[in-house]
């Protein structure tokens, strides 16, 4: 049976799916006077009376059209004209489409959204902003925490970190940031890093940074080769002490002389540095201290240069018995060439000098002896002794005198000497080593250190010391004796000295 004219009244007029076809509905809101005439074809499809003059079916007009969407009538919109005005107002809060460009200068805003659908206003200026491409400016409780791994490269760019506090002095700041080989990042008290710089220096990276850190004052390698007086009597009073060697010039605002035992562990005392003599060419360190509390034994020294400790590999003795020789009856032969007499001699029992002039005799300028003065016997070979002598010269150059000790029982015109001192051109020297700067109005230390059958020689010049070691004859029929011996030279008018210092004999 056909549905066309069929008419159906409602309430409100179904929705597209729910309509019936080829029907009319005759909708009536519940209380009104009228209703309204729906005609549904057989699609559908809602049909408008169709007129002439353009105007608004009375069907369609605001009084006449019905809101059945339930949603629209709990936002309280019942009418096509409520409708209308709402659709209006949510037009008019939507934004258009954007033709223009602009900047955050000009368009200061944009557009958020949240999960719920609703917008906000949002900062342009905050678009794309991240640490790369801003100069950011943090606030209270600002900060970054990883929540992994995080890595930064520079590929080469530079990266600068400024305007931070200097905390130098604040004792709370001890710990570095430290990098692995791979560029991993983390903080170390400086151990590591210390240890491991020695072997990023070079040679002389080294020095520098050794000086550097010693206040300017060198800390090559410290040596010492000889201590005198290697023995020293136990008594009550202050003993000057002197440490030969290379490298002894400290610093005067950071050093220290320390006494310890023969093996090196315990420091028996501190010499204070008000007793202590620093020499600027740093081949030797004096100082003085009163032995009387130190039991026998031998001793070593131990110097602190402001950067390292260096002890001696050399050893002084405390002993009960050392004794002065006694050269108050000393007496001096005296030999020339050709039996001739010599009298520019000048002798005392504890100096002698003299020049290579002989009565009657033509120098030939040959560098043998002229003339030599030999003393009495001081003791015997079989001593141990020290015996510490100046050997100087004045006049000329050009010289060539010896000097130094010999064990002749009966005094000749030879050289023959126990480790012959020289004095030559301004120099000083022992033959077979070799020769020091000796300014011709300085004084020289020679000291002769005898220790059962081997001899230590050390001389000292102006600006160096030179030493050698011998083997001698431990013999009682063999005398000490001192021997300065006069050559034929150039310069007859140079005056060469010998003055004994002192002479112990070691018990």
């Amino acid at each position: 049976m056909s549905n066309i004219g069929k008419i159906i009244r409602v309430n409100a007029l179904p929705p597209v799916g729910e309509r019936e076809i080829n029907v009319i509905y005759q909708v009536a809101a519940p209380g009104a006077a009228t209703y309204t005439d729906y005609a549904i074809d057989a699609n559908g499809d809602l049909k408008t009376h169709a007129v002439v003059d353009g105007s608004i079916p009375v069907e369609l007009s605001d009084d006449h059209v019905s809101i059945s969407d339930l949603d629209l009538i709990a936002e309280g919109i019942t009418s096509q004209a409520e409708y209308n005005s709402a659709t209006i107002e949510k037009l008019h809060q939507k934004l258009d489409k954007p033709t223009n460009d602009g900047s955050v200068l000009d368009y200061p805003k944009i557009v958020g959204l949240d999960d719920n659908g609703n917008i906000a206003k949002l900062p342009a200026g905050d678009l794309g902003k991240n640490v790369a491409n801003s100069s950011l400016t943090s606030v209270a409780g600002a900060g970054l925490t990883l929540g992994a791994d995080w890595a930064l490269n520079t590929s080469g760019k530079n990266y600068t970190i400024s305007g931070l506090s200097d905390v130098s002095n604040d004792s709370a700041f001890n710990t570095f940031l430290s990098q692995n080989t791979s560029g991993k990042v983390g903080k170390t008290n400086g151990k590591q890093p210390f240890l491991s710089l020695p072997s990023t220096l070079s040679n002389s990276e080294k020095t520098a940074w050794k000086t550097a850190m010693n206040g300017g004052w060198t800390t090559n390698t410290m040596s010492v080769f000889s201590i005198n007086p290697s023995v020293i009597k136990k008594e009550d009073k202050n003993t000057y002490v002197s440490l030969y060697g290379t490298n002894l010039n400290l610093n005067p605002a950071s050093f220290s002389v320390e006494i310890l035992n023969e093996s090196e562990t315990t420091v028996l005392a501190v010499i204070p540095n008000s007793q202590v003599q620093l020499s600027q060419n740093g081949l030797e360190l004096t100082f003085y201290y009163n032995f009387k509390n130190f039991n026998v034994g031998n001793y070593k020294v131990r110097l602190w240069n402001g950067v390292a400790y260096y002890t001696t590999p050399v050893t002084f003795s405390i002993t009960n018995s050392l004794t002065s020789y006694d050269l108050s009856n000393l007496t001096w032969d005296v030999v020339n060439k050709n039996g001739l007499t010599n009298n520019t001699l000048a002798i005392s029992n504890m100096n002698i000098s003299g020049r290579p002039v002989l009565a009657g005799y033509t120098n030939n300028h040959l560098t043998s002896p002229l003339t030599t003065i030999t003393s009495s016997s001081i003791g015997t070979m079989a001593d141990d002794f020290i015996i510490e002598i100046a050997l100087f010269i004045s006049g000329s150059t050009n010289l060539y005198h010896l000097g130094g000790l010999c064990n002749e029982v009966t005094p000749t015109l030879s050289s023959n000497l126990l480790g012959s001192i020289f004095l030559q051109d301004n120099s000083i020297g022992i033959l077979g080593v070799g020769g020091i700067a000796s300014t011709s109005s300085s004084s020289n230390k020679v000291i002769f250190t005898k220790k059962g059958s081997l001899m230590q020689i050390l001389v000292k010049g102006s600006n160096a010391v030179i030493n050698k070691t011998l083997q001698v004859t431990d013999d009682s029929s063999f005398p000490i004796k001192l021997k300065l011996i006069l050559n034929e030279i150039v310069f007859p008018d140079t005056v060469a000295n010998l003055q004994i210092v002192s002479a112990y004999k070691i018990n």
